[in-house]
């Protein structure tokens, strides 16, 4: 009998070990990015120390079929990922959220607005916050994509209100991991099938700023505001330039300047030509690289209305695009003449469109008095952006080489390496020597690489990687 009883509490304990340990497992795979910030999220939105964001991937990275929730969530025809938030801000708080939908490649052979409408509301979000071991949390729960999208100016689409229990805020200098999931109803007809499309996420981040920093001192900050005042009277005397802003619309958050990777290559031949003239195109397809990638998203277009843009060209992608942003323009002949070289000037304005103007009360070159380009020259001449020659010129109408033009575009992405700190494992070129005065800025434009800002806010190089690029 005793043999008996000590039999079953083995098999009791063994079933509970198990029942808790299968729960435990469970938990800890589902919690595995909450609690492991080094493996890389599905989507990652970053909030960068000057308040802009940036993101990477897309919610919508696979195919969708008809399932019940619970299948959805295992993989069984929905999809699932993580999201990461990174703050680099100040504290924010999350109060609403919401997703985009661009670039929908429809292969059914229904009409796009049935498409759409259809995916609106066969197609459901949820999305959950991580504590501590699980992601126990639901802020949005299988509400179709009609309730979530958010499309500026349309009442309709407004994003989702999260409820007030439901709030939450990110410290600044940490992230945060949401889970989601994609689940297409049963009742979804065959217009959905093998539909695919680029699916940003949304947040209320620059809206909700709440500052808790233990710096906030009043009586402090009077002192150090006063001496602040003095400072900057000084610069404005210095460079003579008025620092209020021409109220001119630009992209918000247009570029990425968090990622460094490559956005020049080299030729077939092996040589890199950096004293090459560069083209329209070409310029327009670095700068189409270049984009924050849910902007780009978000005026992403094929279509033009240039005169002598043929639908098959190769950079059809890149003029369109940026068309569409007001970032490029053509000739008041309807061309964009996309084969011809561009000139100084024109790469001037069109960088400039990437910030506020800064107007200045004096010129900052002899030869652009009455220029069309005055005002963006001037305004990136001040950002310190570009560079005229000795004779105090800036040339405005002269073409620029692929060695002025990494220049400035580095300038612009506050990119720059000194050549002590460059890896030596970068891509080399036969024409490319370490002489040359654009050597650093050439060698940062066509090496993908990780790095650390030191203290003269150079770049000290840590790794060069080879990630897939659409160049």
């Amino acid at each position: 009998m005793k043999g008996r009883k000590r039999i079953l509490k083995i098999i009791l304990k063994v079933l509970i070990i198990t029942i808790v340990g299968g729960y435990f497992t469970s938990s800890l795979i589902e919690s595995t990015f909450a609690t492991n910030a080094n493996k890389s999220p599905d989507v990652l939105v970053t909030i960068n120390s000057d308040g802009k964001i940036s993101q990477q991937g897309n919610l919508f990275e696979g195919q969708l079929y008809p399932a019940t929730e619970k299948d959805a969530e295992k993989g069984m025809g929905g999809i699932s990922g993580v999201i990461r938030i990174r703050n680099n801000f100040k504290n924010i708080k999350v109060e609403n959220m919401a997703i985009g939908i661009t670039g929908m490649d429809i292969k059914s052979g229904y009409s796009k607005e049935v498409v759409f409408d259809s995916f609106l509301e066969f197609i459901n979000l949820k999305i959950e916050k991580g504590l501590v071991l699980s992601f126990d949390k639901t802020l949005v729960n299988y509400k179709n994509l009609g309730n979530i999208l958010y499309k500026k100016g349309n009442d309709k689409y407004e994003g989702f209100t999260l409820d007030e229990e439901d709030k939450f805020t990110i410290a600044k200098d940490s992230s945060i991991d949401l889970k989601y999931t994609l689940h297409m109803v049963p009742e979804a007809g065959n217009e959905l099938e093998a539909v695919t499309a680029y699916m940003p996420i949304y947040i209320n981040l620059m809206e909700n700023i709440t500052d808790d920093d233990d710096d906030d001192d009043d009586d402090d900050d009077d002192d150090d505001d006063d001496d602040d005042d003095d400072d900057d009277k000084d610069r404005d005397k210095d460079r003579n330039d008025k620092e209020e802003i021409i109220d001119e619309e630009v992209p918000a958050a247009a570029l990425n300047k968090e990622d460094h990777f490559q956005y020049i290559q080299g030729y077939p031949d092996g040589l890199v030509r950096p004293e090459g003239l560069i083209t329209r195109e070409e310029v327009a397809a670095v700068f189409y690289r270049l984009l924050d990638s849910g902007y780009r998203a978000s005026i992403w277009t094929q279509k033009e209305d240039f005169t002598d843009v043929e639908p098959n060209r190769w950079s059809i992608r890149h003029i369109g695009t940026l068309a569409k942003g007001n970032i490029i323009e053509g000739y008041p002949d309807g061309d964009f003449k996309p084969g011809n070289f561009i000139s100084r000037a024109e790469l001037a304005t069109i960088s400039s469109k990437f910030d506020k103007l800064t107007p200045s009360t004096s010129n900052k070159f002899s030869d652009i008095e009455g220029h069309w380009a005055n005002n963006y020259i001037n305004s990136a001449a001040i950002k310190g952006w570009v560079n005229g020659y000795p004779d105090g010129s800036f040339k405005p109408n002269q073409y620029i080489t692929r060695a002025e033009f990494v220049t400035l575009v580095n300038n612009v992405l506050d990119r720059g390496v000194h050549k002590d700190n460059i890896l030596p494992e970068i891509t080399k070129f036969p024409d490319l020597l370490e002489t040359m005065w654009y050597y650093e800025d050439m060698v940062e434009a066509t090496n993908s690489h990780y790095h650390v800002r030191i203290e003269d806010k150079t770049e000290l190089w840590t790794e060069i990687y080879y990630p897939q690029l659409d160049l």
